[in-house]
């Protein structure tokens, strides 16, 4: 049986975002949510395609697109990448003392 897509996640309206700089802020949260679904989404068009299936239009790559501001969606990314540059250095530091 084939696996059910959710309903693509909504952006945060204007006044969600206190632009405070917040831990989890509502765009973080976005991003997560958006990537989850476009994974998904990338599963069950795989599996269309290996049966040989027309893919439905709601999964097909040009309409997974998130609705982010392109400015919004660099700075998005930019986040991300510092903060998987942190978790990184991080684990590399942990592993440095276990050495000692």
């Amino acid at each position: 049986m084939m696996k059910l897509l959710p309903p693509k996640p909504e952006p945060p309206s204007d006044g969600d975002c206190c632009l405070s700089g917040c831990e989890f802020c509502v765009w973080d949260l976005y991003d997560e949510d958006m990537r989850e679904y476009q994974k998904q989404a990338g599963i069950i068009r795989q599996a269309f395609e290996d049966q040989g299936k027309e893919v439905p239009e709601q999964i097909r790559p040009e309409n997974l697109r998130d609705l982010v501001d392109p400015t919004m969606r660099a700075f998005l990314d930019m986040e991300r990448e510092m903060a998987m540059k942190i978790e990184q250095e991080g684990q590399e530091h942990n592993d440095d003392e276990s050495e000692n």
